[in-house]
């Protein structure tokens, strides 16, 4: 399967590219995703920053004109009422970051660890899905 470029370079030059008053934010917003879960690994895909869990993406960040949101693929599996999110129905959630505002990062954590918490895991071991299992890797296990 492909996957999208991985080099912290590549990130940098995404954030770079960003004007100033959206790297900003973007820059904070990162920060906090990677604070909250560090396990979580960074590609750009489809022009955006996205945090990819167990080989699926899970979170992105995105920016426009006057804000930067924080998407969340399973945001509809999200508690109601953790944060004001955007969208409906059985998709993803954005979280809106206004450029002139200082983004709540004890927010951003909170809903960082509620899709964390949701996203796929392998029921045997409590692992992110298709994470590697001792036993079965070394071959002493069953399959």
């Amino acid at each position: 399967m492909r996957t999208g470029p991985r080099s912290k370079a590549l990130v940098s030059a995404w954030l770079d590219f960003l004007p100033e008053a959206q790297r900003e934010v973007a820059q904070a917003l990162r920060a906090a995703v990677r604070e909250a879960e560090p396990t979580l690994t960074e590609i750009i895909r489809w022009g955006q920053l996205v945090f990819v869990w167990a080989g699926s993406p899970l979170l992105a960040i995105a920016p426009h004109r006057g804000h930067v949101s924080l998407q969340i693929f399973n945001g509809h599996l999200l508690p109601e009422g953790l944060a004001f999110l955007e969208g409906s129905g059985r998709g993803a959630r954005s979280y809106k970051c206004r450029l002139s505002q200082p983004i709540d990062v004890v927010q951003v954590q909170m809903l960082v660890a509620a899709s964390v918490a949701r996203a796929p895991r392998d029921e045997r071991a409590g692992l992110p899905r298709g994470a590697p299992d001792d036993e079965t890797d070394a071959g002493t296990g069953p399959p």
